[in-house]
């Protein structure tokens, strides 16, 4: 039988670990809630926004989302240069396209 019992209580050190960590993903948080509520913002008519300006902040708008959920909950602003690219990288083709439908569709209606 083992004598060694396991402590109830965490350290101090195990504590200031947690409650730091815990901090940029609260801001992350915060910052994702800020840019949702732009997003809503910038899509009302009543707003009286341009459709070329609604268009184009609404897409910067969901890929700085995207970036930001990608380097802090997917942990890759601490993986190296290569691996970050690639999984970033494909994130701009799907917007690229976006733009380029968008572009095109602006055309026809000249």
């Amino acid at each position: 039988m083992s004598t060694d019992a396991p402590t109830s209580a965490p350290t101090a050190a195990a504590t200031e670990h947690a409650a730091h960590s815990r901090r940029p993903y609260l801001v992350i948080f915060g910052l994702l809630f800020a840019f949702t509520i732009l997003e809503v913002l910038v899509a009302l008519p009543s707003m009286g926004v341009g459709r070329g300006f609604k268009v184009s902040a609404l897409i910067i708008l969901a890929l700085t989302k995207a970036a930001m959920v990608a380097l802090w909950f997917m942990h890759l602003k601490s993986e190296f240069k290569v691996l970050r690219w690639s999984v970033l990288l494909p994130f701009a083709f799907p917007a690229l396209y976006a733009i380029v439908l968008i572009a095109e569709a602006g055309w026809r209606l000249l």
